[in-house]
């Protein structure tokens, strides 16, 4: 059952990361006042090139959750150890990617109207822990249920049997 449920969420975890680059297409015509936060996220260069390195790193790990969830399906053991190796990457990432973000956020925290350095700073972290949590559930459950023996055996190649 595992490994059905977590073929499925594989596929559409990977329909979202693939949908990103639509979504990061249709934001960049969006057009924003110059005193905006996201008028100060844009202009910074760790930001556009953190942007460019998820949206290409959101295709690479779309393309590879949804080759990993079609082979879950057909309860292929070379799925389970790749959705292993992609959980594993995911979750230095989430965390690296947070580390980085960080002072960015922060930054375009201080540019919003009536909001003061300091809650700007809380608001911020707040959406740093928040970001975490929700980044790493996923990739850490996929890891657990992955080295599962349930799950190992489920996806072993069965023995034909011998003739008799």
């Amino acid at each position: 059952m595992s490994v059905l449920i977590f073929g499925i969420l594989n596929i559409g975890f990977a329909l979202l990361k693939l949908g990103g680059p639509l979504f990061s297409l249709a934001m960049s015509k969006v057009k924003v006042p110059g005193n905006s936060g996201i008028s100060a996220m844009t202009s910074d260069p760790a930001f556009v090139a953190l942007t460019k390195f998820n949206l290409w790193a959101g295709v690479i790990f779309g393309l590879a959750l949804l080759a990993f969830g079609i082979g879950l399906l057909l309860s292929q053991n070379w799925a389970r150890l790749g959705s292993i190796v992609y959980a594993i990457i995911e979750i230095v990432v989430v965390l690296v990617v947070s580390i980085v973000t960080w002072p960015i956020t922060k930054r375009m925290m201080e540019h919003l109207p009536n909001v003061s350095p300091g809650m700007g700073a809380g608001f911020a972290m707040i959406g740093l822990v928040i970001g975490i949590i929700f980044g790493l559930a996923y990739p850490v459950l996929l890891l657990f249920f992955m080295t599962r023996p349930n799950v190992i055996e489920a996806c072993q190649p069965e023995q034909p049997e011998a003739p008799i």
